[in-house]
C-alpha cells in the first residue's frame, strides 16, 4: 500500500462496514479486504474487532485513523498548494532586479504583467548584480533582470541568459568640467586622474567600471559610492566626480552634467537570467515570456 492511499482506511474507519465502503469506493469487497490484511500485516497488528458484518475500531485502530485522517487532510491541502502554484492565472512569480532597472524597466513589466494576470502575485526584491546572480542559483528567486550578462550564463554555466536590451555607456562630467564643452566620444583614459563617483562593488554598472578601468590600465580614485544610480548622477551634477552612466536611461537626465560615449563604444547589456534546465513553472514562465516580449516589441530602447 503505498502510503499516500489512506482514503479507503479513513472511509472504513467512518463506517466500520466493508460492504458499505466498497461500494461507495466503487471496488469489488474482496479487494477492500486484501488491503485491510496487507495494511494489518505492515503493521504487525489487528486494527479492527471484528463482530459479525460490523467492524468496532480497537486502540490501535483509532491511534493510525486519527492520524489517516490528518496525513490525507495535509496532502489535500498540499495538492490544493501546488495546484494554485502552477495555475498560471494565479500563481505567484518572484522576480530580482537591479536597483537602477526600477524607475523604468521593471514598472513596464509589472503594468504588463498585473494586465494579463491581475491575481498573480509578484513578490519583487532588488540588489546588486552578484547577489541577484546567487540568489538565482539557490533558488530564491525564480527570474532576476541583471547586467552584464554573468559568468555563470557562459558556456553552458547553470543559467541561462536572454537578452533584453542595450545601453551604451559614456562618462558623466559636471557641466563645469574641462571636458564639458562637447558631446564627442571620449576615451577612459582622458579622465584617468579625476575623481570617480561609482556604484558599490558587486552592483552591475560598478563591475563594468572596474572592468573597462583595468582595461585602461588604471584604477579610479572613488570618492563616493552609492547603490542609485540617480544619486550617482546627482553628485555628478554637484561637482562631486565623473562617472561611468548609460545613455539612455530617462530616469538619468539630470540637469548640469554632459555626458561624452566612450571611445571606442561600450554597452551596458541587460537581460533575464533563470537557473539552466529548471522547470519553469506556468505562472513563472508567462512572467519571463511577457518580459521578453516587451524586449522584442522595442519597449526599451536599444543603441
Amino acid at each position: 500500500m503505498l502510503s499516500t492511499d489512506l482514503d479507503w482506511f479513513v472511509e472504513l474507519a467512518r463506517t466500520r462496514h466493508m460492504g458499505d465502503t466498497a461500494a461507495k469506493l466503487g471496488i469489488p469487497q474482496p479487494t477492500l479486504s486484501r488491503r485491510l490484511s496487507r495494511l494489518e500485516e505492515a503493521l504487525g497488528t489487528r486494527l479492527f474487532d471484528r463482530g459479525g458484518r460490523h467492524l468496532e475500531l480497537n486502540a490501535r485502530g483509532r491511534v493510525y485513523a486519527d492520524a489517516a485522517v490528518t496525513a490525507t487532510e495535509s496532502l489535500r491541502a498540499g495538492a490544493s498548494d501546488v495546484a494554485r502554484l502552477i495555475d498560471p492565472r494565479r500563481g505567484p512569480a518572484r522576480l530580482d532586479f537591479m536597483h537602477s532597472l526600477g524607475t523604468w524597466m521593471v514598472p513596464e513589466i509589472l503594468r504588463t504583467a498585473r494586465a494579463a494576470r491581475p491575481d498573480a502575485p509578484i513578490t519583487l526584491h532588488q540588489g546588486p548584480a552578484l547577489e541577484l546572480v546567487d540568489r538565482v542559483l539557490s533558488d530564491d528567486a525564480d527570474l532576476a533582470l541583471v547586467g552584464p550578462q554573468p559568468e555563470q550564463s557562459l558556456a553552458g554555466g547553470p543559467l541561462t541568459w536572454t537578452p533584453l536590451a542595450r545601453q551604451r555607456l559614456a562618462i558623466g562630467l559636471p557641466a563645469d568640467h574641462r571636458l564639458a564643452d562637447s558631446t564627442a566620444p571620449l576615451r577612459l583614459r582622458a579622465v584617468a586622474g579625476d575623481p570617480f563617483i561609482a556604484m558599490r562593488p558587486g552592483y552591475g554598472t560598478r563591475l563594468l567600471l572596474d572592468a573597462l578601468t583595468a582595461d585602461a590600465g588604471f584604477r579610479p580614485r572613488l570618492v563616493f559610492e552609492s547603490m542609485e544610480l540617480t544619486t550617482v548622477a546627482g553628485l555628478v551634477s554637484a561637482g562631486l566626480g565623473v562617472a561611468l552612466l548609460p545613455i539612455d536611461d530617462p530616469f538619468l537626465s539630470v540637469s548640469g552634467v554632459v555626458l561624452r560615449p566612450l571611445a571606442p563604444a561600450v554597452h551596458r547589456e541587460l537581460g533575464l537570467i533563470h537557473r539552466r534546465g529548471a522547470d519553469l513553472a506556468p505562472p513563472v514562465r508567462a512572467l519571463h515570456d511577457g518580459i521578453v516580449a516587451l524586449a522584442e516589441a522595442g519597449n526599451w530602447t536599444s543603441q
